[in-house]
């Protein structure tokens, strides 16, 4: 485990429209050199190499794989947008060099950068999560970019020449929320990584079943085909349910579920898994009405829209930092519990195993593409895997809000629900070689301009990172598509209106600020890890089924978490 970071990091820097001067920290100036915008020149003029680790895998292209083919699997297709967008760079850039480089998983690129810490040998940007950057930023490591987005002369929305207004670039232009979370994760409030491919959460919901009646009996199907799907059959007195706005109304339409389906969620014990129930002989679910694909995101937004303390960054006193060992908390889990022991509610590590030497867990989307779950909360950006064709008919939803109600203790609700801020950003690194930063900072501001991050929502169904690319043809067409298809329609429509869905769901998300992060310190990532274990430990414990029991075990999971955490 990491010891508490120190106070001193990279200032805020301060710019004019003459130079540009970089600050060393304390512990990163060997590897930083600072330099003056006006001495580099034109970025047209720069010669430079930008290395770029991240999780693009690489086709390899031969008799068994042609490029056209390559260019059609989702596997494939941010690597292709890396690569055209590189293309287009160097009509404008020819003399910057950039060498996208696959490192695998986040994980795996935080492994490969910490090696690099050591060596000396960073790259120039990697795609990262926010919890990666607190060790890079204790080791001196992390450039921090509030200076170039402010910059007169190189900063956000101006050209090469530093009068000119470039509005595919200007900040204004930035989805706000993306870039006050970016920043407010640190403590210093400054820009120690930068926005890339985000997403966020959304209620999915297995339209054909949400409907009064269902559509005849359920069609054969197998692990991958539903070609023959229609809603399950519901019991005569179903009726139609309405999308919930709020747990409480969701935990109550996942009890009548449960009635009106008797078929599919029969018996809440490992008996009726011989006779097509809910669970299979190890307890895992094989149906259930409601599935939160993440732990730890259930937790975390949870805790925020109910008040409850979960970690803050404003201190390097670890009692101030690590918060989330509280009453309120364990109250919270209890409940949670409580709807889980009835077969209400599961995360994807309950339901069945799919690869017992992986340790791999069914996906949600595939149980609600079966009718074997009705709702299920998701990334948006995998909007796209409930488009299976002549299968169902899904609906996205916005999250619904939670309050103190569920446990008794009054409301200490939100207006309106809160949801967590997804998907990677990207960090940069300080360099010796002042153009490697500068051609650095020129290469995001190209990838991520109005034409770039629209085609990369389009390719992945990620939330654009501009107001501007809404305006983007394609994107227009997709959100004019959204809530229109049927069962029938064919999956390329299915995809497009789903993603229009998503793009509208991040309006609405912006508009109302509704977009969670959790602070970043040292201990940040633990935490997290810390509750989503929580979460699967006590989720898991078949033995605890009283109050009595449920509490003592919560009681135990949070104490236990909590000290592996501030003592490792």
């Amino acid at each position: 485990m990491k010891k508490l970071m120190k106070k001193s990091m990279l200032p805020m820097l301060a710019l004019s429209a003459v130079a540009f001067m970089a600050v060393s920290c304390s512990n990163g100036g060997s590897n930083y050199t600072a330099y003056n915008s006006e001495e580099l020149g034109s970025p047209k003029d720069l010669t430079a190499t930008v290395t770029w680790w991240n999780n693009y895998v690489v086709p390899e292209i031969g008799d068994k794989l042609t490029e056209e083919a390559a260019r059609k699997k989702s596997t494939y297709s941010e690597y292709y947008f890396a690569k055209d967008a590189i293309v287009e760079f160097n009509k404008l850039y020819p003399n910057i060099k950039v060498e996208p480089t696959y490192k695998g998983s986040y994980s795996e690129i935080q492994t490969a950068v910490n090696t690099a810490l050591n060596s000396g040998d960073t790259p120039s940007i990697a795609s990262c999560y926010a919890d990666h950057v607190a060790g890079y930023k204790k080791a001196g490591a992390s450039l921090d970019m509030t200076g170039y987005i402010d910059d007169a002369t190189i900063g956000l929305g101006l050209g090469n020449d530093g009068k000119t207004t470039d509005a595919t670039t200007a900040k204004a232009d930035y989805n706000q929320s993306y870039l006050s979370n970016e920043s407010g994760m640190y403590k210093e409030k400054a820009f120690y990584s930068l926005p890339y491919s985000k997403s966020g959460e959304t209620m999915v919901i297995n339209k054909s079943v949400f409907d009064k009646v269902g559509a005849g009996e359920c069609g054969t199907t197998t692990k991958d085909d539903y070609t023959n799907y229609s809603a399950p059959v519901a019991a005569a007195s179903k009726t139609d349910y309405a999308v919930p706005k709020n747990w409480t109304d969701l935990m109550a339409t996942a009890t009548k579920m449960k009635t009106d389906f008797a078929t599919i969620f029969n018996g809440n014990t490992e008996a009726a898994a011989n006779d097509g129930g809910q669970y299979d002989a190890d307890g895992y679910f094989k149906a259930v009405p409601v599935c939160y694909d993440s732990a730890e995101n259930m937790y975390i937004t949870f805790c925020d829209m109910l008040g409850i303390p979960y970690t803050s960054n404003e201190s390097d006193e670890v009692a101030k930092q690590v918060l989330f060992n509280n009453a309120d908390a364990k109250k919270l889990l209890v409940q949670l519990k409580k709807w889980n022991n009835e077969g209400l509610l599961a995360t994807q590590n309950q339901l069945y195993i799919t690869n017992a030497a992986k340790g791999y867990h069914q996906y949600s989307s595939t149980l609600v593409a079966q009718g074997k779950c009705m709702v299920a909360f998701s990334s948006t950006a995998g909007a796209t895997y409930f488009a299976t064709n002549s299968s169902f008919q899904a609906q996205l939803n916005e999250t619904p809000t939670i309050d103190k109600s569920i446990y008794g203790t009054g409301t200490g609700s939100t207006a309106k629900s809160h949801v967590m801020s997804q998907g990677p950003s990207l960090t940069f690194f300080k360099k010796k070689d002042a153009k490697e930063q500068y051609a650095s900072w020129i290469f995001y501001k190209f990838l991520t301009n109005s034409l770039n991050t629209a085609n990369l929502s389009v390719a992945k169904s990620y939330f654009p990172l501009r107001a501007s690319s809404y305006n983007s043809n394609t994107i227009k067409a997709m959100t004019d598509l959204a809530g229109t298809t049927t069962i029938e329609s064919s999956y390329n429509d299915k995809k497009k209106d789903y993603t229009g869905q998503v793009l509208k769901l991040n309006t609405t998300y912006t508009n109302d600020n509704r977009y969670v992060s959790s602070p970043v310190f040292d201990y940040s990532s633990s935490c997290r890890t810390a509750v989503g274990n929580i979460v699967t430990t006590i989720f898991n414990d078949k033995t605890i089924k009283t109050e009595a029991q449920i509490t003592a075990a919560v009681e135990k999971a949070f104490t236990d978490a909590y000290k592996a955490v501030v003592t490792a």
